[in-house]
C-alpha cells in the first residue's frame, strides 16, 4: 500500500487530489484489502460458533474485531512479527477476554450466595450486554441534559442580574419586585425540573423559553421606560439660558481666584513666621555674620586680581627675547638703565613664538607625558590591588591559619581597644586594607611557626625522656644477666667503624682474645654464681 504505478492510476483525479493518487482505492480494492487484513487478523482468534444455521458468522465479517463481546473465545499466542496496531489490539483483546473470565467466575460465587440471603434458589443471573449499553446511553443523555440545564441556569442568572439593575437605575419598586418574582418562579421551576429530571427535556425547555421570553419582555420595558425619562429630562436641561450659564461661571471662576489667593497668603505668613519669632539680638547678628562673609569674599576677590596681575607680569617678563651679551660696557649699563627705569622694548611676536616653542612646548609635552605616566601607573597600581584583595580574600576564606590564629586588634572583643588607639593616633594615615590582610597572614605565619616549634620541642623532650628511661631499664636488664652494657656498647660501636680495615679487624681479633681470657678469669651471664662453690676458696 506504499505506491502504485502510474498505470494504475485513474486519470479522473482532480489536480488538488493527485498527490494522494497512489493512495487513493476503489471501493471493490478498499473491501479486498479490508478482507485480507481482517482474515489476517482472524487467524490469530478463536471465534465462538453460536448459530447452527451460519456457524461461521462471527469470523467472516470485520464489525465483530471493533466489538467483540462474545464473539471471541480465546487469543492465541502473538507472534513476534505482529507489532503496532494490530499487536496492541490483541494484547487488549486478552486483557478483555481475562476479565470477563473473572467477572463470570466472580458472578458464579456471588450467585449462590445472594439465593441463600433471598431464601430462593435462583439461577445465576444472565448478563445482559444489551442493557448496560442502556444504561450507559442513558448516562450520556442525563449528562448532557445536566449540561444544558447549567447553561440555561446561568443565562437566567446573567438576566436576572441585568433587569435588576435596570430597576435600580429608574427607580421603579413594583416592577422590580414583579421582576423578582418571576425569576424566583423561574427559579422554582429550575428547581422543580432538576428535583424531577424524569419529566421530559420537552417540558424543561418550554419552561426555559416562558422564563426567557418573560425576562426579555421585562427588559423591553424597562428600556422604554428609560428612554422616556430621558425625553423628559432633555427639555429641561435645554432651556438654560446663556445668561445664567454666563453668570454661574462667572461666579465659578471668583470661587476658584479666592480661594488661590488665600492659599498664596497662607502659604506666605507661613514662609514669614520664623524672621517675626527671632529676636533683635538675632537678627543683628545674623546681618553681622553676612556682613563679615560680604567682607571676606571681597579680600579673597582682591587676593585672587592681585596674584592675577603678578601672573601675568612674571608671564610677560618670561617671554622677553634674552638681549645679547655686548662688548661695550655702556650699552649693558644702558639696557641696565632702560630695564631699571621700566622702559620696555614692544615684543616681536615671532620672539614669543620662538621662545615658547623651544622652551614652553617641551615643557607642556614632559608635563602631559608625566601625567599619563602617572594615571597609567595608578591604574595599573589600582588592578593590581583589587587583584590582590581578591587573591588575599579567597585564600582568607580557604585558609586554616586565620581562623586558628586571628590578629587580637581584629577581634570584637577587642575593639575599644583598637578604636581608643585610633582615637589617640587620629593624625596617622588609615592603614591600606592589603596591609592589614598582608599583618593578618604574618602573624598567623608567625604563630603556626611558633606553635609548630614549641610542640617540636615538647616532642624532643618526651623522646629524651623516653630514652633515658629506656637506657635505664636497659641497664637493670643487663645487672639482671650480670652483663657490662657499656662494653656491649663500644664493641658494636668498633665494630661498625672498623668494618672495612683489615689492619683494624686484626687488632679487633688480638683485643676480643683478651677479653675472652679476661672473661674467663671474671665469668659473666646470669649462670655465673652457679658454679658449686658456693663462696668457698681452695
Amino acid at each position: 500500500m506504499a505506491g502504485r504505478p502510474e498505470a494504475d492510476i485513474p486519470t479522473d483525479v482532480p489536480p488538488f487530489a493527485r498527490p494522494l493518487a497512489p493512495y487513493i482505492r476503489t471501493r471493490q480494492e478498499a473491501l479486498r484489502i479490508r478482507q485480507a487484513l481482517t482474515s489476517y487478523l482472524r487467524s490469530q482468534i478463536d471465534f465462538a460458533d453460536d448459530d447452527s444455521e451460519n456457524p461461521n458468522c462471527h469470523s467472516q465479517s470485520h464489525l465483530t474485531l471493533c466489538v467483540p463481546q462474545d464473539a471471541v473465545v480465546n487469543v492465541k499466542r502473538i507472534p513476534a512479527e505482529f507489532t503496532g496496531l494490530r499487536k496492541e489490539y490483541l494484547q487488549a483483546l486478552q486483557a478483555n477476554l481475562a476479565a470477563r473470565r473473572e467477572y463470570y467466575s466472580l458472578t458464579e460465587k456471588v450467585a449462590p450466595a445472594k439465593a441463600r440471603t433471598k431464601g430462593t434458589k435462583t439461577e445465576s443471573p444472565s448478563i445482559d450486554h444489551s442493557s448496560e449499553l442502556q444504561t450507559y446511553l442513558r448516562l450520556l443523555r442525563d449528562r448532557r441534559r445536566h449540561a444544558k440545564l447549567q447553561v440555561f441556569q446561568h443565562y437566567l442568572q446573567e438576566l436576572k442580574e441585568r433587569d435588576s439593575n435596570i430597576s435600580e437605575r429608574i427607580g421603579d419598586r413594583a416592577s422590580q419586585g414583579q421582576q423578582i418574582m418571576s425569576l424566583e418562579e423561574s427559579d422554582e421551576e429550575c428547581k422543580s425540573t432538576g428535583r424531577d429530571a424524569d419529566d421530559g427535556i420537552e417540558v424543561l425547555v418550554h419552561k426555559l423559553e416562558r422564563a426567557v421570553i418573560r425576562a426579555k419582555a421585562q427588559l423591553d420595558r424597562e428600556r422604554n421606560l428609560l428612554e422616556v425619562l430621558k425625553s423628559q429630562l432633555a427639555p429641561a436641561s435645554t432651556d438654560v439660558p446663556p445668561a445664567v450659564k454666563v453668570a454661574a461661571l462667572q461666579r465659578t471662576r471668583d470661587e476658584l481666584v479666592q480661594w488661590v489667593e488665600e492659599k498664596l497668603v497662607s502659604v506666605g505668613n507661613a514662609d514669614d513666621a520664623p524672621v517675626h519669632d527671632l529676636s533683635r539680638e538675632e537678627i543683628e547678628e545674623s546681618a553681622r555674620l553676612v556682613e563679615d562673609q560680604k567682607a571676606q569674599i571681597a579680600a579673597q576677590y582682591v587676593a585672587y586680581v592681585e596674584a592675577r596681575k603678578g601672573l601675568l607680569d612674571a608671564a610677560s617678563r618670561a617671554c622677553q627675547p634674552v638681549a645679547m651679551a655686548s662688548t661695550k660696557p655702556s650699552r649693558q649699563s644702558v639696557d641696565l638703565g632702560k630695564l631699571a627705569i621700566g622702559d620696555r622694548s614692544p615684543l616681536d611676536p615671532l620672539d614669543v613664538l620662538s621662545f615658547t616653542s623651544e622652551n614652553l612646548l617641551p615643557l607642556s609635552k614632559t608635563q602631559r607625558a608625566l601625567a599619563l605616566q602617572k594615571n597609567y601607573l595608578s591604574g595599573l597600581l589600582t588592578k593590581e590591588r583589587s587583584t590582590t584583595l581578591r587573591i588575599l580574600n579567597r585564600l582568607s576564606d580557604e585558609s586554616h591559619l586565620l581562623p586558628e590564629y586571628p590578629l587580637l586588634t581584629h577581634q570584637p572583643r577587642f575593639k575599644h581597644i583598637s578604636s581608643r588607639h585610633a582615637t589617640s593616633a587620629t593624625g596617622l594615615p588609615k592603614p591600606d586594607e592589603v596591609v592589614t590582610l598582608a599583618e593578618s597572614w604574618a602573624f598567623a605565619s608567625e604563630a603556626a611557626a611558633r606553635n609548630e616549634h614549641q610542640y617540636i620541642e615538647e616532642k624532643l623532650a618526651e623522646g629524651q625522656e623516653a630514652t633515658t628511661d629506656a637506657e635505664h631499664v636497659l641497664q637493670e636488664v643487663y645487672n639482671m644477666f650480670n652483663q657490662d652494657l657499656e662494653e656491649t656498647l663500644r664493641d658494636q660501636q668498633s665494630s661498625e667503624e672498623d668494618s672495612n680495615d683489615i689492619w683494624a679487624s686484626e687488632a679487633r681479633s688480638t683485643r676480643s682474645r683478651t677479653r675472652a681470657t679476661r672473661s674467663q678469669q671474671h665469668p659473666r651471664g646470669p649462670w655465673a654464681k652457679l658454679n658449686g662453690q658456693l663462696g668457698i676458696a681452695e
